[in-house]
Parts: structure tokens; sequence; C-alpha cells
């Protein structure tokens, strides 16, 4: 029952999102919406923003989930920004836009971590400079998409996905090649 609560919760804020801004929406709207108490709501979350955090971990985990590579897991991002426009817009223009921002920033960490792992795995890497390259081209990352956003995604995802990919193909591995131990 908690979980399926918490996943109830979540939706009636994305459905919520779709209509209006973070800011104008209230948690009696949610739990009106969910037809549970205010207490049912605050019992999972702190607030509305700890719901937004756990939405977007719940949104992301299902875009990523299956990726085959860097790639795929990048155009499924735009993809899924683009379709859900409304309720990134929504977010993007509120308070909670902090939120959402580091939310584009753990993505495009578990992108990049996820392809340095498998592309460099076999390197004695040590555990910072591995943080640094992943820090560095997840930054990179997170860059393009909130700057995508920014510009209301006027490109369509799979140039994005395109144009990133020539400029990062075999990029990863060169990186740690650079700072590979090899004592």
């Amino acid at each position: 029952m908690t979980s399926s609560t918490k996943q109830a919760l979540a939706a009636s804020l994305k459905k919520l999102l779709k209509k209006k801004f973070l800011d104008d929406i209230t948690v009696k709207e949610i739990v009106e919406d969910c037809v549970v108490n205010r207490q049912t709501f605050y019992y999972h979350f702190q607030d509305i923003y700890d719901l937004l955090r756990f939405m977007l971990e719940q949104e992301t985990r299902a875009v990523l989930e299956g990726s085959g590579g860097w790639r795929q897991a990048l155009l499924r991002a735009f993809e899924y920004v683009q379709r859900e426009h409304l309720v990134v817009y929504h977010v993007f223009l509120s308070d909670g836009r902090e939120h959402l921002d580091c939310h584009v920033y753990s993505l495009a960490r578990h992108i990049v971590a996820e392809e340095l792992d498998r592309c460099a795995g076999d390197l004695k890497l040590p555990g910072k400079d591995r943080d640094f390259i992943t820090d560095f081209y997840m930054n990179a990352l997170a860059g393009m998409i909130i700057g995508w956003m920014v510009r209301d995604m006027k490109e369509e995802p799979e140039e994005m996905t395109d144009r990133t990919g020539r400029l990062l193909e075999g990029e990863f591995r060169r990186a740690a090649e650079k700072f590979a131990d090899e004592r």
C-alpha cells in the first residue's frame, strides 16, 4: 500500500503539473485528486518538493530502464523532456527549478558513469580521476539538456543526440586513458 500510495501521489502531482505551475499547486489539491487525506501525504513526503524529487526519480528510472548505452539513454531523456514538455515547463519556471536542475545533473552523471564503466572498466583509474572525468562530462551533458530546454526544445531529440554523439564518440575512453594509472 505504501508504494502504491506514493505512486498515486506522484501521478496526481504530474497530472496537476500538466495544467499549472508547481508554485500554484497545493497539498490540498494533490490529496483531493488522489482521494487521500493530508496526513497520508505527510506520512510519505515532507512537502511538495519532496514529492517532486520522488516523481522525477521514478520517471527517470522508467526512461532509462533497458537503455543500450549512453546514446540511447540520452535520446530517451531528450524524448521524455519533449513528450512531457508541459510538466517540465511548469517546474522549470517555478521555485522548484533547482530540483529539476539537480535531477538533470543526476541523470547526466548516471549516463556518464555507466558509459565510463562500460568503455574503460579495464583501466586502472584512480577514484578521484574517475570522479573528475564523470563530473566533467556530466556538466557537459546536463548543460546541453538544460540549454535545450531554455531554447524551447527547438531541435529534435535525434538531432541533439546525434550532434552530442559526434562530439563524444570515443572520448570517454580517451579521457580515461589519459588518467589511467600505469603502475
